[in-house]
């Protein structure tokens, strides 16, 4: 009996008993485990599913912004004053050679005539370059513009009464560059110049 009453001294009460010796408390241990780790997974998966998710549903637009130039202000060079002043040369105009207006044979002064160039040709500048030729030989042309229409074959000469005189020598200046055709010496008296030449195509 003694020995029963040693042993039942030396056992320990049964809150006291190692884990080990205990029935049924390894393996509650492992299933908690268990359980916590398959948790913590399905949590991890579940936020990589939404992390995914919010990604690929809406797509991040990034915005660049434009570069801008900036301007920058330059420096304006400011005139310098020089002490000496140079002097500074007047264009001279190149002299025309004089033309006599006045006729060796006849006397008679081209300058005195007043003269207005229609062109009666569909070539344009015709009566520029014909009122040219006659300015070059010392007449004064008052206006050139277009006749009434274009289609005058020769050259044709309208002169006032008073100054039928310079007829011939209109005749013989113009026939140089022109073939002339009709002549007339009754000039309307409303007309501005002396005498009206109507420049044709010959």
């Amino acid at each position: 009996m003694e020995e029963e009453e040693k042993k039942e001294i030396f056992q320990s009460p049964p809150e006291f008993e190692s884990r080990s010796l205990r029935t049924g408390s390894g393996s509650s241990a492992k299933r908690y485990i268990t359980v916590v780790v398959i948790i913590v997974v399905i949590v991890l998966i579940l936020l990589g599913v939404f992390k995914f998710a919010s990604n690929s549903g809406s797509k991040k637009i990034e915005i660049t912004p434009t570069p801008t130039q900036e301007v920058l202000p330059t420096d304006t060079p400011t005139p310098e004053v020089s002490e000496t002043p140079s002097p500074t040369q007047k264009p001279t105009a190149t002299p025309k050679p004089s033309v006599n207006p006045i006729d060796k044979s006849s006397g008679l002064d081209r300058s005195k005539l007043s003269i207005h160039v229609l062109n009666g040709t569909s070539i344009t500048g015709a009566a520029k370059k014909a009122s040219d030729f006659l300015e070059g030989l010392g007449y004064n042309v008052v206006q050139i513009g277009n006749a009434d229409n274009s289609d005058y074959a020769q050259t044709e000469i309208q002169i006032a009464t008073a100054q039928n005189k310079y007829l011939d020598l209109l005749k013989k200046d113009l026939s140089v560059n022109y073939t002339i055709g009709n002549t007339s010496s009754d000039l309307s008296a409303s007309e501005s110049a002396n005498v009206v030449v109507i420049v044709g195509k010959q």
